[in-house]
């Protein structure tokens, strides 16, 4: 009896291949987005407190608060930035997540193909068996008869 082979497997492992790299690189994104969120979350507290550290200061002079204003300045900025860079790591990440699903059905519907033709393929082999079975019965059966 002759073994199952699925012509498409060198496909189907291209394909597994493939969903492996997307995975990695939306694995990337997703830890890149959230480090951007961290970031964005430590400015925001940072800039918060700031507002309560000039009460704190015994006495302010004006390049003190000179120098919050330009530190104030900068968070926000920064802030601003760290918003722009989660943006763009949100756009690149969901088509990533595109990229990955599509990836992903490919791969699917290879093995559901490859689980069809083994299906068909163990049909036609119990067939085969059944009818080999069958044309031995009726042989040595026919031996028996005088």
């Amino acid at each position: 009896m002759a073994q199952f082979r699925f012509p498409l497997d060198k496909v189907l492992r291209w394909r597994a291949i493939e969903l492996t790299r997307e995975e990695s690189k939306l694995q990337v994104l997703i830890e890149e987005k959230a480090r951007l969120e961290a970031m964005l979350a430590r400015v925001a507290h940072e800039r918060s407190a700031l507002t309560g550290s000039v009460s704190s200061l015994p006495a302010l002079r004006g390049d003190d608060l000179r120098a919050l204003a330009a530190y104030g300045l900068r968070l926000r900025r920064h802030f601003e930035k760290l918003n722009e860079a989660r943006g763009r790591a949100q756009r690149n990440l969901a088509a990533q997540q595109k990229k990955y699903a599509e990836a992903k059905t490919r791969v699917r519907l290879l093995e559901e193909l490859k689980s069809r033709r083994f299906e068909r393929w163990r049909y036609e082999e119990g067939r085969e068996l059944e009818s080999l079975a069958t044309e031995s019965y009726l042989t040595g059966w026919n031996r028996d008869e005088p």
